[in-house]
């Protein structure tokens, strides 16, 4: 009995065993160096973003100008008394001339040589470091006690000019590199927007195809993420599918009416000779919109629905599998379809997501034998805010791969002492035919 209450305790203060999941593009701090501004403008616990977050990274990583005045302004004189930083501006566009004109760049370039070639002043790169401690009472080497988890990643983002958006994310170094289903480059795309003055933008180079609402990073756990972002059915590595690998695809987007985004994609899988392709709607209803623009408030009338705002979002995904497409005549073709809502009040975030998924012939035998798959998923999560800036989340899964039924309940508490510092206790319950409990302890930090 003492034994069993000595382990308890200690998965409550170091970690139990869980597969860490490293293929994620966290936020990167050269966001920050590059706009002057705070890790919380885009993010409630990085790497999770809120809703200028949402948008920034939408468009591109271009932040939203915003506009110098209403009407021209003539003269070279300006008087007068106010915000002297938009004075400044004034005296600035009055010196040009007047009000820029449509479509024309910002005045303020930095070194204008290096704008004029698109170059950022500032070389957008950072890293991204995990060590987490990791205690396994049932590991089959007897290695109970592991420090050995840990991942280092390059990141570099940002846009040139306001034409393309860039983002890469290599993983220097990894525990899982043992591991066969490791890529090291996990994400180096570029994105061309508003293309021939459309409000569509082409996306094309290796990314996760975008499906739900969040991408496998936009969590503040440590390790797991969400069941229906993440499971998979038929295959292994590379050509087992799951909504968060990486893929080498190109992708239209847009966002239309400022409240509506759109994606659709072809993507060219490791292995196979077949294209695949996937579609994304998802529509937001309250709070700022998909450009970054706050809505408008009566603070003498304060209602419910000026903080509430909810996105929902459905996408499709056809594609087809096989152990070697140049050899194996036994293919598995397959369907995912799902749907997501993301609803945020203020220090609360609800997230939903449920994905039902076929396929043909997930075992690869010679007898096709069809199976279908359910997975659902539900987090609510609280943003403690300062002095605590802590989080607190639980979160309940449901999974039917056709073969069996495993539930799934993880509460976690996350605290950021400083903005790109954070650490993690995570627990995890497993209801399936063997019951698991197991507990992580993670930190993470980036510079």
């Amino acid at each position: 009995m003492r034994n069993q209450i000595k382990v308890v305790l200690f998965l409550f203060i170091a970690a139990a065993f869980i597969p860490v999941n490293v293929k994620n593009a966290n936020a990167i701090p050269a966001f920050t160096r590059q706009h002057k501004t705070e890790c919380s403008t885009c993010h409630t616990i990085y790497p999770e973003l809120n809703e200028y977050g949402e948008a920034f990274q939408k468009n591109s990583y271009v932040k939203k100008s915003e506009p110098i005045a209403k009407e021209p302004v003539a003269g070279n004189d300006i008087a007068g008394v106010g915000d002297p930083e938009l004075l400044a501006k004034l005296k600035a566009q009055a010196a040009t001339g007047g009000e820029k004109s449509k479509g024309e760049e910002p005045k303020d370039k930095g070194n204008e040589a290096l704008w004029l070639a698109g170059i950022p002043e500032l070389i957008p790169v950072s890293f991204r470091a995990t060590q987490n401690i990791v205690f396994n009472n049932d590991a089959g080497d007897d290695h109970k006690f592991d420090f050995d988890t840990r991942t280092l990643a390059l990141n570099a983002g940002g846009a040139f000019r306001d034409m393309f958006g860039f983002y890469a994310s290599y993983f220097l170094t990894s525990h899982a590199e043992r591991e066969a289903d490791v890529d090291k480059l996990h994400e180096l795309f570029l994105q061309w927007r508003n293309v021939l003055d459309t409000p569509f933008n082409i996306k094309f180079g290796r990314f996760e195809p975008k499906l739900n609402l969040w991408k496998s990073n936009n969590k503040i756990t440590t390790a797991s993420t969400l069941a229906p972002l993440s499971y998979g059915v038929a295959g292994f590595y590379p050509f087992r599918f799951t909504q968060t690998s990486s893929q080498d695809a190109i992708e239209a987007n847009a966002i239309l009416w400022k409240r509506l985004f759109v994606a659709g994609g072809i993507v060219d899988r490791d292995g196979q000779d077949r294209k695949e392709g996937y579609g994304h709607i998802s529509l937001k209803i309250g709070g700022s919109d998909l450009l970054g623009n706050e809505p408008e408030m009566d603070l003498d009338n304060e209602s419910i629905f000026d903080y509430l705002a909810v996105t929902f979002g459905g996408f499709g995904y056809v594609g087809r599998n096989t152990p070697d497409d140049t050899a194996s005549p036994i293919k598995n073709r397959f369907y995912r379809a799902g749907g997501d809502m993301d609803l945020q009040y203020k220090r609360l975030r609800l997230k939903v997501s449920g994905v039902h998924g076929w396929d043909e012939n997930p075992d690869y035998t010679s007898t096709a034998s069809e199976r279908n798959s359910v997975v659902i998923g539900s987090e609510a999560e609280y943003y403690m805010g300062s002095p605590i800036n802590a989080a607190a989340l639980f979160r309940y899964e449901y999974l039917d791969d056709g073969q069996g039924i495993t539930r799934s309940y993880v509460p976690a508490i996350v605290y950021t002492p400083i903005q790109n510092v954070k650490l993690s206790l995570e627990y995890r319950y497993e209801d399936a035919a063997i019951i698991k409990r197991i507990a992580l302890l993670g930190a993470t930090f980036c510079f």
